[in-house]
């Protein structure tokens, strides 16, 4: 096999180190935690090394060349945002065709003539910049504009004047932040600081003036979570502060045209809620466990009297995912079967019909598959009664779509990008528990699934998120277009089906998620789609994690496996403060039974010497935060270590890369690697 004699060289020095979590109740030896730290010449060295050999084998494979030609063939469908509705300017944010790095325009229409007001691409000095946010004000005049560099999440911000360009201030005293979001009036905005220090002391709401631009005042109120996001509603009047990304609740709400003061809302009713006002009401999906949650319409002045809370769609297995108020009436987005669905309410409750989409697929803010919908409202008010979104399917990328909520007209603005001859299967499986999981098959139309075929499957499996049947991107376009099998698993831990569904895959229960998508595996070998020989999995983040513990839980199943930006080391991230977040699904290695399950399933330390695991590329961003290149090293060095079998383990560790690589050429560079590891170790010939 290309690149043994290299790799066996490569083999990292075990420096066995007694490590202890839980208060002492759990213990072991780490031969690899030198490899932690990024300002050791030596780990730099050997990551470079481990990084080199990884490019040189990929950039080799026999399909590298032909998946990278393609995938530069096929445009820019991966980028496309919705254009969003502020300050009485559409804003267009998208990577140009003949440029790397994102712009921003404004325009009086959603598709006309726009006026670029940022362009990265010449902003950049040496790293490559990502956006980190850009806010318009409600007037239009002013906007803050953030941008990271080399995907480090420390962005620079900057208040502008629109018309003229000019930067009005440059800086704020946190180093981390999130969610602008300006005042009613114009006269300052809100940030959220992700900084630790901040984080720790629970003040993470702050409020900048626009006389003072360089001051950062912490807001006075005290939010059960330091996640925290206001968002002005509907009313322009009200804003609601939600608290907790992963389960929010709208704890305080300030009424700009009363007395300046957070007034407490739902800050002590238990229950998830996503919503929005309408006239003098609330109207708000609550998920309290039952089902896919319930709508009810809430009076402002009384919230905490449930009696007096009308409830307008009652529980059913439709998962409830956003409500967004125009004018008098509420539209709702839900998810059926895993599909999205949008019908339109009246601010009396009745319903008034359901906007008719164009197929089967995801209603979404951007052109991927995942669903953010606790985190940010997924359809968003256009111009007038119009609400503007994004709609994608399986086999088509994601058109841009608007609707008439008083006639529930749909247009669609444009046409997708890029349509796929494929066959979609709903399927499900039966997980170790007995629980039936829910999984989509992709595949060309003419590629016969009674015979075995090379087959990946991705997911994710956690945090509330959920992925949803829609456009997978480019990468997995010409994975399907070149003969290969997709597979979309909707694992416990995730969104999909409601609270329930994510808390039978988070803290003492994680190994349901694994199981869910052993289960789906074991599913298609039993329907003659694909063979263990034949099998692959990948994932990104909490999925980098899922794919990673694959490897090591079920090494007999899978053929080859790429995990995207993992966390491997779920014992040791407690050295990390910014990764400790992931506490909230994880569960916290210095609380004893949480120390002692994470043992049991951590990937880097169930490593076993002499197993024959997966081929597997890992692959990390260098500058990534969230989950940092160590976690990479760490279970590279040690799978090499073990040294059971014949295939290859990888480490690709992408510099000017944060929790994903920045740049369209980047990205592209990286898809074209990833399916050429898939494709010579599951055998797709394209």
């Amino acid at each position: 096999m290309a690149g043994m004699d290299a790799r066996a060289s490569l083999t990292a020095e075990a420096r066995p180190e007694q490590v202890v979590f839980g208060g002492g109740t759990v213990r072991h030896v780490d031969p690899f935690r030198w490899l932690e730290s990024d300002k050791d010449g030596d780990v730099m060295g050997w990551q470079t090394a481990q990084d080199q050999m990884a490019r040189a084998h990929l950039s080799g494979l026999p399909t590298y060349q032909q998946f990278l030609a393609r995938l530069l063939s096929m445009g820019d469908a991966d980028d496309m945002m919705l254009p969003t509705f502020a300050g009485g300017h559409y804003i267009r944010r998208f990577v140009p065709a003949d440029q790397d790095l994102m712009v921003v325009e404004l325009s009086d229409t959603p598709t006309g003539p726009g006026r670029r007001v940022v362009d990265l691409n010449l902003l950049r000095a040496g790293e490559p910049l990502q956006m980190a946010g850009y806010a318009l004000s409600h007037s239009g005049r002013m906007a803050i504009v953030a941008y990271t560099a080399g995907g480090r999440e420390k962005p620079v911000v900057q208040l502008v004047e629109v018309e003229t360009g000019r930067i009005l201030s440059q800086g704020l005293p946190s180093e981390r932040m999130s969610n602008f979001v300006w005042l009613p009036d114009d006269s300052g905005f809100f940030y959220v600081s992700m900084d630790p220090a901040d984080i720790a002391a629970n003040r993470t709401l702050f409020r900048v003036m626009i006389g003072r631009p360089a001051e950062a005042v912490h807001e006075r109120v005290e939010p059960s979570h330091f996640y925290v996001r206001p968002v002005v509603a509907a009313d322009g009047r009200h804003v609601l502060l939600f608290a907790n990304h992963l389960a929010p609740r709208p704890e305080f709400i300030l009424d700009t045209q009363g007395d300046g003061v957070w007034k407490p809302f739902l800050r002590d009713v238990e229950g998830i809620f996503r919503g929005d006002i309408v006239g003098d009401r609330f109207f708000t999906i609550i998920d309290d466990g039952a089902s896919g949650g319930r709508l009810v319409s809430i009076p402002l002045a009384c919230p905490a009297q449930t009696e007096t809370w009308q409830e307008i769609i009652p529980p059913s297995d439709a998962v409830l995912a956003n409500v967004l108020a125009v004018g008098d009436r509420a539209v709702v987005l839900d998810f059926v079967d895993t599909y999205s669905r949008l019908r339109v309410y009246h601010r009396s409750g009745v319903l008034e019909g359901e906007i008719e989409l164009p197929g089967r697929g995801l209603v979404n803010r951007t052109g991927s598959f995942f669903s953010f919908f606790n985190v940010t409202n997924t359809i968003a008010r256009g111009r007038g009664d119009q609400i503007d979104f994004l709609f994608s399917t399986p086999a088509t990328s994601p058109a841009y779509c608007t609707a008439d909520v008083k006639t529930r007209a749909l247009t669609r603005v444009t046409e997708p990008e890029w349509t796929l001859d494929a066959q979609v299967l709903d399927c499900t499986a039966v997980s170790a528990d007995g629980a039936e999981i829910v999984y989509h098959i992709v595949a060309r139309r003419d590629l016969d699934l009674s015979r075995p075929q090379p087959t990946i499957i991705t997911g994710y499996g956690g945090y509330n998120v959920a992925v949803l049947p829609g456009w997978f991107g480019s990468r997995w376009a010409a994975w399907v277009e070149a003969g290969g099998v997709l597979v979309l698993g909707h694992l416990r831990g995730g969104g999909e089906f409601g609270s329930r569904w994510w808390h039978q895959g988070r803290l003492a229960s994680k190994q349901n998620t694994f199981n869910d998508l052993y289960a789906i595996a074991e599913d298609l070998i039993a329907r003659g789609i694909t063979t263990s020989r034949h099998l692959g999995v990948t994932g990104g983040s909490n999925g980098g994690v899922m794919a990673a513990v694959a490897a090591v839980q079920r090494p007999d199943l899978f053929r080859a496996i790429s995990p995207e930006a993992p966390v491997t080391d779920l014992l040791g991230r407690v050295r990390d403060p910014f990764t400790m977040a992931a506490t909230l699904d994880y569960g916290d290695p210095s609380d004893p039974a949480m120390a002692d399950i994470l043992m049991r399933w951590s990937p880097y330390q169930n490593v076993r010497d002499g197993t024959a695991y997966p081929a597997m590329l890992i692959d990390c961003g260098a500058n990534d935060p969230r989950c940092p290149p160590w976690h990479g090293r760490k279970l590279a060095a040690r799978l090499q270590q073990a040294g059971g079998g014949t295939l290859p383990i990888l480490l690709r560790v992408h510099a000017d890369a944060g929790h994903g690589t920045v740049g369209k050429d980047s990205q592209t560079r990286q898809s074209a690697e990833v399916l050429a590891f898939f494709a010579e170790y599951l055998g797709l010939t394209p």
